[in-house]
């Protein structure tokens, strides 16, 4: 179940791509976190009898929701514009550092212990995506010899990107565990319910005043723009994190998240196919760098 949700996650990237270079980034965000929101309520309420998780303190809900606008609201829509400017299999690549960024977070947030394999599958993640991303790869197809300027732009978003996963998952965490006196916490579903309504709510709150809506209605005639959008969101937000939890639940979650972290290997494939960019023998090697040192902190 985890190899099969890297497998679809890095499909739906390249589907978020198309829709965002086809509708706009912000279009993409206004309808993906509200759709997966109704799409992942829908299944608490199958799954649970109710559309809301009972039962949690505030001071959790406020946290595992904070995690939800850095990870799902800042973060993702930085990534999504890397995936329009420099393509899903750099960004991606860039996000093999979002485990660097928890472990170190949860280190000095939630005291978590650093050891000595932790500090290696650091340094092995850095120094991959360095070999990945600043070697002499210039891509090819439609991300291919980009503009200096773009590959940088595109780069640090998708870097913003990871930030916003880290310090993400160390905010849902510090909820889902129950922080609060007396709480019990809640299961990964139900937090991940809380972190995309929280986003939606940020994002609208945010964007929509400052929106273009006759633009953004008319962009929506764009069928094939729509229609990618509706898939990415279906397999992404909704099947992908569904098995995922499922992976996590049946077996220990060190080597879940080392299987559900091989995305940036898997969106090779896609990447090649859909957007004929092929990586260089270097930035391949450095993507599967910068994952084994993934592993490492996983598997610590």
């Amino acid at each position: 179940m985890a190899i099969l949700a890297a497998l679809i996650f890095s499909w739906t990237s390249v589907f978020f791509t198309t829709a965002g270079q086809r509708l706009g980034v912000t279009t993409v965000n206004l309808l993906r976190l509200p759709g997966a929101t109704l799409c992942l309520g829908s299944m608490h309420l199958f799954l649970y009898g109710s559309i809301w998780p009972e039962s949690l303190a505030w001071q959790d809900q406020m946290w595992i929701g904070l995690s939800g606008v850095a990870g799902l609201a800042i973060g993702d829509s930085a990534l999504f514009r890397a995936f329009t400017l420099v393509g899903p299999r750099r960004s991606m690549t860039m996000m093999a550092l979002a485990p660097v960024y928890t472990t170190i977070i949860a280190w000095s947030v939630l005291g978590e212990h650093l050891n000595l394999w932790a500090i290696t599958g650091i340094i092995v993640v850095i120094a991959g995506v360095m070999t990945a991303t600043l070697g002499k790869d210039k891509g090819t197809g439609t991300f291919g010899d980009l503009p200096r300027k773009v590959l940088k732009t595109g780069l640090l978003l998708a870097l913003v990107g990871s930030l916003g996963q880290g310090v993400g998952s160390v905010l849902a965490k510090m909820g889902m565990t129950g922080m609060s006196s007396g709480s019990a916490g809640v299961e990964p579903l139900g937090a991940t319910l809380i972190r995309l309504t929280w986003a939606t709510v940020f994002y609208w709150l945010t964007v929509v005043p400052r929106l273009d809506i006759r633009g953004t209605l008319d962009g929506l005639r764009d069928r094939r723009g729509v229609s990618s959008l509706i898939v990415a969101i279906l397999m992404g937000p909704f099947i992908s994190v569904w098995i995922s939890l499922v992976a996590i639940k049946n077996t220990e979650a060190g080597i879940a998240q080392v299987l559900l972290g091989m995305v940036p290997i898997f969106v090779v494939v896609p990447a090649w196919l859909v957007y004929r960019d092929r990586p260089s023998p270097l930035s391949l090697f450095g993507i599967a760098i910068a994952v084994g040192g993934g592993a490492l902190l996983f598997l610590r």
